[in-house]
């Protein structure tokens, strides 16, 4: 490698299980020509670096190292290493389709609050808790549970900017001959609003080539709605061609880009092609989209954060539906799916009264109080708690305003 991996003190760095000394072995084995060998590094990596979502001290070390295997044809799976970065960037999967897209001006907000004093002071906190736990001692966490949350936020920002050092070299990657870099490429520029300028024209190329695959096509047009910007006449024609169009995958990618640009002025047409895909959640055959995302899912989604009232319609069909029908499993099971489709966000914490919930959300409520048979052991307690609602069926009556 052109870069020196023994350059970086890794021993000194931190991720999910302490000391980051594995870390250059493991980007080393990415490169080996055994499959096996580089699917073990890669699943050490992402339990290490990429823990469930959380960065560390050393993942934004370890991304200059993995953007250099990427520039090289021939390193092995590069679409892999693409993938891994994007999880860097942005935590979650890249196939995950924010409203909104990926909310950079608010976390960079966020971490601009606390001063450059207090960091130095809780990493070091936090490495002379590694030192100690790692000998097998026990110690308490030295910082609170807030204080954590900006510590690995702060670590994700800087995983984050350094996979944005590599948006040159991504944009490079969509006119690579191998098709899944292009796509995972596609995705991964999807997060990087702040380079709008390079990445959009590029996506806006690949979203017009009627030569290309309709999977990269599509994948180009959501992009497009995630990295944000002007809704040009050029944008919204190629939108409303592709919504008018027969492909149903295509229709869907271009009405979520619809929705992510226009916000609450998204068309119509959008509308009705996002809740026919919303609508059709509960059929098994769905399957994924060209994002590689269950498009009734995010349809769903998107429909909640900018058409707010056609979502609540839906959800208050979807509720009704599955709770005219028995369940196949036992009703803890089935009123969990109740719940998913009422609540768009699992909020413990959201106090709002029985009123000020929306049809779905009371008419699950309802169900419960009608029944209150399904609480026991294997009922609804857990659940109704990760809702903010009453874990008894007395408190629910009550909640309800149907003490006696």
């Amino acid at each position: 490698m052109r870069l020196d991996l023994d350059s970086i003190d890794w021993a000194s760095l931190t991720h999910a299980y302490g000391s980051a000394e594995d870390v250059p072995g493991l980007i080393r084995d990415l490169r080996s020509s055994d499959a096996e060998v580089r699917s073990a590094a890669m699943y050490e990596l992402y339990g290490n670096i990429y823990h469930q979502g959380t960065r560390y001290e050393a993942s934004a070390y370890a991304v200059p190292f993995l953007l250099e295997l990427l520039a090289d044809p021939a390193t092995p799976a590069r679409h892999e290493v693409i993938q891994l970065l994007s999880c860097l960037a942005v935590g979650y999967t890249p196939y995950d389709i924010p409203a909104g897209g990926f909310p950079i001006a608010e976390i960079r907000n966020d971490l601009a609050q606390v001063p450059e004093e207090t960091w130095r002071r809780w990493s070091q906190a936090m490495k002379d808790w590694y030192e100690v736990v790692s000998t097998g001692q026990r110690r308490p966490l030295p910082l609170t549970k807030p204080e954590r949350r900006l510590l690995e936020t702060r670590h994700a920002l800087a995983a984050y900017d350094a996979v944005r050092a590599g948006v040159p070299l991504l944009l490079s990657c969509l006119a690579d001959p191998d098709a899944e870099v292009v796509g995972e490429a596609i995705h991964a520029l999807a997060w990087f609003s702040e380079e709008m300028t390079s990445i959009r024209p590029r996506l806006l190329d690949i979203a017009s080539d009627d030569q290309r695959p309709a999977q990269t096509v599509g994948a180009a047009l959501v992009a497009l709605g995630l990295v944000g910007g002007a809704l040009t006449q050029p944008v919204a024609d190629l939108l409303d061609r592709n919504l008018a169009g027969t492909d149903p995958d295509l229709r869907w990618a271009a009405a979520v880009a619809w929705a992510q640009l226009a916000g609450e002025e998204v068309p119509e047409a959008a509308i009705a092609e996002l809740r026919g895909w919303a609508a059709a959640v509960r059929q098994q055959d769905t399957g994924q989209t060209i994002w590689e995302a269950s498009p009734s899912y995010v349809a769903l989604d998107v429909l909640d954060a900018f058409a707010a009232p056609v979502a609540a319609q839906v959800r208050s069909d979807l509720v009704a539906a599955v709770l005219a029908e028995q369940p196949t499993s036992n009703w803890h099971n089935h009123f969990n799916v109740v719940l998913g489709y009422a609540f768009p966000r699992m909020e413990s914490d959201h106090g709002r009264g029985f009123e000020e919930l929306t049809a779905a959300q009371r008419a699950a409520v309802a169900w419960l109080i009608d029944n209150p048979h399904v609480f026991g052991s294997s009922g609804p307690q857990g659940p109704l708690r990760q809702h903010g609602l009453p874990t008894t069926h007395e408190a629910l009556r009550a909640y309800a305003g149907l003490i006696g």
